[in-house]
């Protein structure tokens, strides 16, 4: 196990109280990583830099000259964060996204999904109804708060590779681990050595698949269990449902860092869960064979 290590959490902010919503988790993220939280704003032009300095200060409780506050000038967010992320020794991102990237469905947000392209690290976004009050929804816990960190799979054995990390920051964060999977109600295949036929979700007996994942887990100090979903419309549906019923602290999702048309053709299962989720997900990202 290697449990994941952080001196700073940035948190890029532009202004709005969207971008503002990722700053809870990010200050829970800092003090469980017992790491400096940052904040970063890209102006697009000189004249609007201490307006955003005094706006990121404020959102953040500091004062506006706080060296915790940074502003850069610049035309792309991403290659900016990207910048700050080399200067500061051992970085988390923690961002708000839209879910949806210039694909729809693709990955999980432009910026979001440059980020992951280019620096192939983990991120945690936070989504459009992850800890956010709303008048439909009682007000969420603080973030972090519920001990389950539910690991998002579908079959394929790339999803599969966010086990082992889901189980490494469970560590850090004292969570236990629930391996999740949202598969299409199918009945079973005819002949016993036919392989199941889903929309999504894995083509073969979800639950016994995730069962198989937790053996492999079995032993260790994070207890790890398993739940299936099934839901005819898709995984964002279902983390959605899920979590009406057990409630979770962060999702944990893969997804492709590719380039160029082929990032739109593996992403959307995890752009869902991120989109549909009401708690931040854990976005790991996978470099393409």
């Amino acid at each position: 196990m290697t449990e994941p290590r952080y001196n700073h959490v940035l948190v890029p902010l532009d202004g709005s109280d969207f971008a503002a919503a990722a700053i809870p988790t990010a200050r829970a993220l800092a003090a469980r990583f017992s790491a400096q939280l940052q904040a970063l704003s890209v102006a697009e032009s000189p004249g609007d830099a201490e307006k955003l300095r005094s706006d990121a200060a404020q959102a953040l409780g500091l004062a506006a000259g706080d060296d915790r506050v940074s502003v850069v000038v610049g035309d792309d967010a991403a290659v900016e964060i990207e910048r700050q992320i080399a200067t500061l020794d051992s970085c988390l991102v923690c961002m708000s996204t839209h879910g949806h990237g210039r694909f729809a469905g693709a990955i999980i947000g432009s910026v979001a999904r440059s980020l992951l392209e280019s620096t192939r690290q983990p991120i945690v976004v936070v989504g459009p109804l992850a800890d956010r009050p709303r008048e439909t929804v009682p007000r969420p816990p603080e973030p972090l708060s519920v001990a389950r960190l539910a690991a998002c799979v579908d079959g394929s054995t790339a999803s599969e590779t966010v086990i082992p990390v889901a189980v490494d920051w469970a560590a850090v964060l004292a969570m236990s681990v629930t391996i999740l999977t949202v598969a299409e109600p199918s009945p079973p295949p005819v002949r016993p050595d036919a392989t199941w036929r889903r929309h999504h979700g894995p083509d073969e007996d979800a639950d016994a698949y995730v069962q198989s994942l937790a053996a492999q887990c079995s032993g260790g100090a994070v207890p790890v269990d398993t739940h299936v979903v099934y839901d005819p419309i898709g995984p964002g549906p279902g983390i959605q449902a899920y979590q009406e019923e057990q409630p979770t602290g962060l999702i944990a999702v893969t997804t492709h860092a590719r380039t160029g048309l082929q990032r739109a053709i593996f992403g959307a299962g995890a752009a869902a869960m991120v989109a549909w989720s009401r708690c931040p997900a854990l976005v790991v990202p996978i470099t393409a064979a």
